[in-house]
């Protein structure tokens, strides 16, 4: 095994440049974080970066220069400066290398047993899994496994519930997080009468994260039902069975999101990470386009319509509100993708559904049009605005469809077929660029159902996310920037962010340590520049 590389700075031109800064290293294997380093520029270049040129277009000075990266490059050592190769599917880099397969398992046979979904009644796999939640009754009933039978998982439950009032009862509070040992940790939510559990043995998984994933499978129990109806079925007794008024939809939901925030599985990277980033993905079109699709929603309104949204898959394309309500990132992400698991026909959809950040005592009423392989969302909160919001959609697309000018719907799809790919370095494996005032991302595409490079991403992004660096805030006029990079056996890691963005990108060490600084930073300019195309307001 390779040993890990570490970052030098010793010059004096670094050493005023980072009069605040540190540099931490946390090394254990080539897979963890290598070199971590903070860094303050002043305004003049954080403006140099936000005016440049378009990514296809290099300076035939270093770009990096202008971030004041020069003293750091030559002394990033992990990087070959004359190495070109094409990289084949043989000698892609495995996933495996990234996850715990203590019994050296073929690649096949360790996503069947270590990370698919399964019911069975099989104990030896059930151990097996890397990750388990369990949603159960502050009593110990069951609710919902992601893996194993009743049969199963039923002492499991027992035994956690054990734990759980063992913690109020005899310490006067609420489970946090158990580790056992190096490979397990047990992260708990209490939100009584429901008690969550998420059992990992992925390391790269924070505290933090795994409650937020406990808490996005207690939103979606609260979408669906309502805190109140919740509350009204346990009052009659913590025994209550809540599986009863649960569909095999909110079954295969459940499956859904399990799988989708812990291995981006399937063709869920992006739902991942919206969760780990906690940011809304969006995706790149005109201004122009987006601009009269946004006026032609403005043109119907009414009273009762409360929201009114276009969206592509899981991704918001237009979003129209009336100016007293507000939907939460949270509330958006979900209701997105229950619009989605429920949309596989053509017909109209009518639903209530409860946005637990808007009010998790009470329901909107959803309709939902397919159009142009898009979903056309419109919410009210009167049960009785069917008709009304039925009318609404169709007034939205005749306006569309005829639409002064004939290219408007052909661009508009045109533009959303378009990969983000198909514009920056092909050097670059993957990117995210954050922008930090709208909460908002993109990125490029990966593979369709390509589940090696999925976890791989997986792992590379939280990692990089969560490298730490000491960091000492002297003045509030100075915006600070902080530099990290990770590197594991093929693959290096960057984030660069300040205030305003944040930026992470994974690429493959077939370029030089200069180009890779350069790149990353002209794919910062690209995003500053389009930012009216690819975000939404």
């Amino acid at each position: 095994m390779d040993q890990p590389h570490f970052l030098k700075v010793a010059s004096k031109s670094a050493a005023s440049l980072l009069s605040t800064a540190s540099i931490q290293g946390q090394v254990t294997s080539t897979t963890e974080a290598t070199t971590a380093i903070n860094y303050e520029n002043v305004n003049s270049e954080i403006q140099s970066i936000r005016n440049g040129s378009p990514i296809t277009q290099f300076d035939n000075s270093s770009v990096a220069s202008e971030l004041h990266l020069s003293e750091y490059i030559e002394d990033l050592p992990f990087l070959p400066s004359n190495i070109r190769h094409t990289q084949s599917s043989h000698d892609e880099y495995n996933y495996l290398k990234l996850y715990p397969n203590p019994q050296d398992l073929k690649e096949e046979q360790y996503f069947r047993q270590c990370i698919s979904l399964s019911k069975k009644c099989d104990e030896h796999q059930f151990h097996q899994k890397l990750k388990q939640f369990f949603i159960l009754s502050i009593a110990g009933k069951p609710i919902y496994s992601m893996n194993g039978s009743d049969y199963v998982v039923i002492g499991f439950m027992g035994i956690l519930t054990t734990i759980l009032s063992t913690f109020q009862e005899d310490l006067h509070r609420d489970l946090n997080s158990i580790t056992l040992g190096e490979d397990i940790k047990i992260v708990a939510l209490n939100r009584a009468p429901i008690v969550l559990f998420a059992i990992t043995k992925l390391a790269h998984e924070s505290d933090s994260f795994l409650k937020s994933q406990l808490q996005l499978l207690y939103t979606y129990l609260l979408s669906i039902l309502s805190k109140s109806a919740i509350d009204k079925h346990f009052n009659n007794g913590l025994n209550y069975d809540l599986r009863r008024i649960l569909s095999p939809l909110d079954f295969a939901n459940l499956d859904d999101l399990c799988m989708k925030m812990t291995f981006g599985l399937p063709n869920g990277l992006n739902f991942y990470l919206s969760q780990l980033f906690n940011c809304r993905q969006s995706v790149k079109l005109r201004y122009t386009l987006r601009s009269r699709m946004n006026k032609i929603l403005n043109t119907y309104k009414d009273d009762d319509l409360l929201f009114t949204i276009l969206a592509k898959s899981n991704v918001i394309l237009n979003y129209v509100r009336n100016k007293a309500h507000v939907l939460s990132e949270h509330d958006l992400r979900l209701l997105l993708f229950i619009v989605q698991s429920m949309k596989n026909k053509e017909e109209d959809l009518w639903m209530p559904l409860c946005m637990p950040d808007f009010n998790n005592h009470g329901f909107l009423y959803v309709f939902v049009r397919t159009w142009n392989q898009n979903s056309l969302i419109l919410m009210s909160g009167n049960k009785n605005s069917f008709y009304k919001l039925k009318e609404l959609a169709s007034g939205i697309i005749l306006t569309a469809e005829r639409s002064q000018s004939h290219e408007f719907l052909t661009g508009f799809q045109r533009e959303l077929l378009t990969p983000i790919s198909s514009q920056i370095p092909f050097v670059v494996k993957h990117f995210l660029y954050i922008d930090k005032k709208l909460n908002q991302f993109v990125s490029s595409e990966v593979p369709h159902n390509n589940r090696n490079v999925v976890l791989q991403l997986i792992k590379y992004y939280t990692q990089l996310k969560n490298n730490k660096s000491n960091f000492q805030f002297r003045d509030v006029s100075v915006n600070y920037k902080k530099l990290t990079y990770m590197k594991w056996e093929k693959v290096t890691g960057i984030m660069i962010t300040d205030n305003s963005y944040a930026f992470y990108c994974i690429i493959n060490d077939d370029i030089d340590s200069r180009k890779l600084i350069d790149v990353s930073v002209s794919i910062i300019k690209w995003c500053k520049k389009n930012q009216s195309r690819l975000f939404t307001k």
